[in-house]
């Protein structure tokens, strides 16, 4: 045996009365405890408390939709900027970067019709190719 074992050994046998009492009542202690959370977690639900911590959930994320719909705005609301009864509507953040995306796309066609028209200026007056920077990847 190590010495740390037989060290150990020698502690516990040295233990007063007062000491093995506190430990078994300590140990009775923890018994209590366990077995008091053993029978309260066998406890039927109160069908009522069920319901209501229910109901407090489903209004929480019902709140938490509606400010997503107020930041983003409804799935597929941010294609037309006007109501059905010709209101305009709010621009959400969702509308605006679809219309920056639909931008986006119109300047890219309109720089790539511009890079043929100088293209073909170039081979008329024999000047070197202007080259597409999606080309060079």
């Amino acid at each position: 045996m190590s010495p740390d074992l037989t060290h150990c050994r020698a502690l516990l046998h040295r233990l007063t009365e007062a000491h093995r009492n506190a430990i078994r009542a300590i140990r009775k202690i923890k018994y209590f405890v366990a077995r008091r959370k053993f029978q309260q977690a066998r406890k039927p639900y109160d069908v009522r408390d069920v319901i209501e911590q229910y109901s407090q959930g489903h209004l929480n994320m019902m709140e938490l939709q509606r400010r997503l719909d107020q930041t983003l705005g409804k799935p597929g609301s941010y294609l037309a900027g006007i109501d059905k009864s010709g209101n305009v509507k709010p621009m959400t953040i969702g509308a605006r970067l679809y219309r920056v995306e639909q931008q986006l796309v119109l300047l890219d066609k309109k720089l790539d019709q511009m890079l043929f028209i100088c293209n073909g200026l170039a081979q008329k007056t024999q000047l070197p190719e202007i080259r597409n920077s999606d080309e060079h990847v």
